[in-house]
Order: C-alpha cells, then structure tokens, then sequence
C-alpha cells in the first residue's frame, strides 16, 4: 500500500539511527478521529511530548511521520522485557496500528503488515527481527493485538512475503558441486560487494562500506571462534564464515 510522506519531521527523534529491528505497537487512542493521518499530524506540529513513531497505519492508509535515518522515542521504559537493551531508539522502527473508534480491525492488521513487509523490503530487516513492544519492556503493547493472541498470525503474514521474495520461493537448496572463490582480504575503508557479503553474514548495516560498525562485529565474530581479532577479514576469517553457513550455526556475534 501507498505510505503517504506528507507529515514527515524530525520532531522527537535521535540521530545516530542504524535500523535493524521492527517494533510493532498500537495507539490504544480509541477516539472517533484517531487514524492514522490524525497521529502523523499531530508528531508534524509538535502536539506529542516525549513520544514518536516512524509510520502510523490505519484501516485505510498509512503515513510515514520520521526518516527511517532517524531514532524515535517508542521503546519506553523498561518493565523487564527481554530485549530491552538489545532492541534501543537508535536501532529501530516504531509502526504503530491505530484502534479509533469504529475502526475495521482486520482491515488494519493486515495494512500494518503489509507496511511492515514493505519496511523490510526496504531496510533488508529479516522477520525475525520484527518484534512486538512487550518484548523490548514487557509493557501491554501492541495490546489489540496480544488481546486477540494475533501475534503468530502478524508473524506468518510477514514471514510468507518474505519467502516468496526470497530467490527458492522459501524452500532450501542444497549444493551438490564445490563451488571456490577467491574472495579478497578485506579491511577498515574496503567498499564493494565482497563487504556487503561479510555484512550480511555479520548482521550489520549492508551498505558496502567497512566502516567501524563492521570492523567491531568482525572483530566479535574472530574472538568467538579463536582467531586474532584483527578486523581483518582474510583467509581464516573467510573459512570460518563459510564453516558457519556450512553448518547454519551461526545466531549473531
């Protein structure tokens, strides 16, 4: 669906913003005239004190309200969640699905998963890291949702679009000839597509640029599986990646 960009402002937000998971709330503002274009203009002008979202869908249109470059003020306080810490301002983009009174609630579901496909899409963020509110800091959030115990179905919706975008259609392929490659040693300042490789692998940013953010994952990464943690990708580096992905272990350093 079309996610309009007309409210768009850098109102209650953090600079410093890396997106790498989804956070999935709801308004629990159940006025008459509470939608989504409703919630977008009131974080344009400024009417929302300590509190912001990156896009806000209803049961008929979505708005976006925040770059994505920039951090909003959505995880809140912490009430023993436990990816609070993980999950921060500074990593993450708040959707919020609105309940006014009188709205269609099927129809806003499957809107807010949509956008959140389309999030994905765009943000290469996977469907495991698209997580509810009550995760981060255990508070009652996306409660519509969690109230109609919808939450593996949000979860389906998503993970089905991302299968079918994904090159097998969802299904695995196993390799029957060895493949070799020569890939080159990489270092602080490499750009180009053997370090978008190593920053799918590491689960940072894929922009194609070792900066510092790829360097300390790496650097991670070396110390767990006993190498000199050098931050520089070279043979020994490449050979225990392609051990990992050989034999799916690796869960994120």
């Amino acid at each position: 669906m079309n996610i309009n960009q007309q409210y768009i402002s850098e109102r209650n937000s953090y600079s410093g913003q890396i997106p790498r998971y989804i956070v999935i709330h709801n308004t629990d503002n159940y006025s008459t005239d509470a939608d989504a274009r409703a919630h977008a203009m009131a974080q344009y002008h400024g009417n929302f004190d300590g509190y912001s979202a990156h896009v806000y869908v209803d049961d008929k249109s979505a708005y976006q309200a925040m770059p994505y470059s920039r951090g909003a003020w959505h995880v809140g306080v912490n009430y023993g969640g436990r990816l609070f810490g993980t999950v921060n301002n500074r990593n993450s983009v708040g959707i919020e699905m609105c309940v006014q009174a009188g709205f269609d609630y099927d129809k806003a579901f499957a809107n807010t998963a949509e956008v959140c496909r389309r999030l994905m899409s765009e943000l290469n963020i996977p469907a495991d890291r698209v997580i509810q509110h009550y995760d981060v800091c255990a508070k009652n959030c996306p409660s519509t949702i969690r109230a109609k115990n919808d939450w593996n179905r949000f979860k389906k919706l998503i993970q089905e679009k991302e299968e079918e975008n994904s090159p097998s259609g969802g299904k695995k392929i196993t390799l029957t000839e060895e493949l070799r490659v020569i890939l080159p040693e990489l270092s602080r300042g490499c750009t180009g597509t053997a370090v978008k490789m190593l920053q799918v692998f590491l689960q940072v940013q894929t922009d194609g640029i070792f900066g510092t953010e790829t360097e300390n994952a790496l650097r991670t990464f070396q110390k767990n599986t006993n190498q000199s943690a050098d931050g520089i990708c070279g043979k020994n580096s490449w050979t225990a990646i392609a051990v990992h992905m050989r034999e799916n272990t690796y869960a994120g350093y």
